[in-house]
């Protein structure tokens, strides 16, 4: 008998098959250009997931599971306020297929650094999750009137926030907001770098996006395709089971 979680995923999809939906994603500040894309080589990187938000509609997460993904990062919040919709049953079904989970926040340059931090760290509490928490640093729909120091002193004051709570914290940038904020920044900290049908050269990434595009069973519009960086036993080192 189907679970609650596939269920819903049925639904979902029948859903979406009526009414056309926009996918938005995790990385749209380097969608606007975005070639036809690769997935990530299987062969050179074996451990593969996906990331999500409410935008992409149910999912049937053992889908994902069966098709070889490993992982799923889920938007939980945004901003100071901002909570997606999605998020908790997201993570719940998400794991029942037995994908490691993991929660990202987008980032608001206008919005004060700790409001951002109680926002997320409030969203994660209770919930178990496998993977070091990310914070979405790009230009898309951030207002350019903010000087890079503002943004650089609110990102700190979130990332202590979170840090201070135990979460390991990941930055997950496209090219252009590596140059402006990241390259020559005297913190350091993991890099998930979205590179659009292209491996990333010159940085040091955990996590490569690779494609908005890709098609994986279980979703039934295109969703952004990821690759972690190293072999199996730094995966395990990254999941705290080693």
């Amino acid at each position: 008998m189907p679970g609650l979680c596939d269920i819903h995923g049925r639904l979902g999809r029948l859903t979406a098959t009526l009414v056309a939906g926009v996918v938005l994603c995790l990385g749209a500040g380097c969608r606007r250009h975005e070639p036809r894309a690769p997935y990530p080589d299987p062969a050179r990187y074996e451990i593969r997931g996906i990331d999500i938000s409410a935008h992409n509609g149910e999912i049937d997460f053992s889908k994902v599971r069966e098709a070889g993904y490993e992982f799923v990062y889920i938007k939980a919040t945004e901003g100071g306020t901002f909570r997606d919709r999605r998020f908790i049953d997201n993570v719940r079904c998400a794991r029942e297929a037995g994908l490691k989970v993991g929660a990202y926040h987008f980032f608001r340059f206008d919005t004060p650094g700790y409001m951002q931090g109680l926002n997320f760290a409030g969203a994660m509490e209770g919930r178990h999750l496998d993977l070091p928490a990310v914070i979405d640093l790009e230009e898309w729909t951030n207002p350019n009137s903010q000087a890079n120091s503002l943004v650089m002193s609110r990102l700190a004051e979130m990332m202590d926030h979170l840090e201070e709570r135990g979460h390991r914290v990941i930055l997950y940038t496209n090219k252009n907001g590596y140059t402006r904020f990241l390259r020559d920044s005297p913190r350091s900290s993991m890099l998930w770098i979205c590179a659009l049908g292209e491996e990333p050269e010159g940085v040091d990434w955990t996590f490569w996006q690779a494609t908005h595009s890709g098609r994986v069973d279980g979703i039934d519009h295109p969703v952004d395709i990821n690759a972690f960086a190293g072999d199996r036993a730094a995966w395990n080192r990254l999941l705290g089971a080693e």
